[in-house]
């Protein structure tokens, strides 16, 4: 199969969803869970734990993303990196909300009066904006060969890109592994920058009635590579089944979350593993409370994961950095093309790295 073209890649939607939350597209969180939020979840993986070892200073994540909201305390300018970049203007500007959120979960700080830590709090944020809904080659491509170019140059040297966004469908999108995109995915991942996915948020589409204990095939292109860490999501309660109170089928929640084994994977079933999101998180200019955060919100766990990892070992390969994320997982007795090795556990993966 030819390369796909430009066109044909905005013909096929990347997944708006993914991630993506407002009072008229996203229900908010039942009552009882109006309280919790990223505090919550920072606990239930265990990355408060964790920064007794480190909190992620010296390493950089590039959020491939909406913009960032600079304007919030959780992002202030020590953590905003010089190498961002948004051929629009200003990388420091949300266009969609969804970046925000990202980054805050990966490397929010309170440290500045920030409501958050995310789960890399002293990491450095590279802002990587491009417009929403136009997750293309022609944007991505160009973001990936400034981030290379840094590493290769050695103006930074430890990196992790975080990419919350997904193609959308119940079918495989007309790529091959031929497609550029494909190829400078694998180049960053050789040259040793970790690349994090989120699965995508296509269940629903394929079969409403799947559950954790089958699967339908949705996870696509790039995010279903055996080089990178795909990231799918549960509730609090390590379910993707049950519809939250007051919910009905078809309302996205848990049970959306992308299945595998994953389009492009060949070594490994996707996803390599799941993270809990629910609650308050940080939302373009400010805060909301929904029932999940889409597949969007579990991966910037990982790449702040990642991020501990490499602060605790600059000379950790992708392959190793992945293998102990998914060595420590906490079973959840979910069938891996739902959850991979189960639940992120921090504090385990960086008690077992030391």
């Amino acid at each position: 199969m030819a390369n796909y073209s430009v066109k044909s890649v905005r013909d096929w939607k990347p997944d708006e969803r993914v991630g993506r939350a407002s009072t008229s597209d996203r229900p908010a969180a039942p009552a009882d869970d109006q309280a919790k939020g990223l505090s919550d979840v920072i606990r239930q993986i265990k990355a408060d734990r964790a920064w007794t070892k480190n909190r992620g200073s010296g390493v950089h994540i590039a959020i491939v993303d909406t913009g960032v909201c600079g304007q919030m305390k959780e992002f202030p300018g020590w953590k905003r990196s010089r190498f961002s970049t948004d051929r629009f203007g200003n990388p420091w500007g949300d266009v969609g909300h969804h970046g925000s959120m990202v980054a805050c979960i990966a490397a929010g700080t309170s440290s500045d009066g920030g409501r958050y830590d995310g789960v890399a709090p002293d990491a450095t944020l590279i802002s990587c904006r491009v417009p929403f809904g136009d997750f293309d080659e022609a944007y991505l491509c160009p973001i990936y060969e400034h981030l290379i170019r840094l590493v290769e140059t050695g103006a930074i040297d430890r990196l992790v890109i975080n990419n919350s966004w997904a193609l959308r469908g119940s079918q495989p999108p007309p790529i091959d592994e031929s497609n550029p995109f494909i190829a400078i995915v694998r180049k960053a991942v050789n040259l040793g920058i970790v690349v994090v996915f989120a699965a995508g948020d296509n269940n629903a589409a394929a079969d409403a009635d799947v559950d954790s204990k089958s699967h339908a095939n949705t996870i696509w292109g790039a995010n279903s590579l055996d080089e990178v860490i795909t990231v799918g999501t549960v509730d609090e309660s390590g379910s993707m089944d049950g519809l939250p109170p007051g919910m009905k089928r078809g309302e996205t929640c848990h049970r959306n979350g992308s299945r595998g084994p994953g389009q492009f994977s060949r070594a490994t079933i996707k996803p390599d593993c799941v993270a809990p999101t629910y609650g308050e998180v940080l939302w373009g200019r400010g805060y909301q409370s929904m029932v999940w955060w889409g597949t969007s919100g579990a991966a910037p766990q990982v790449a702040g994961l990642a991020a501990l990892l490499l602060a605790q070992n600059p000379e950790r390969t992708p392959e190793e950095v992945k293998a102990t994320i998914k060595d420590t997982c906490v079973s959840l007795g979910l069938v891996p093309e739902c959850a991979g090795s189960g639940l992120i556990d921090c504090e385990a993966a960086l008690a077992k790295a030391a």
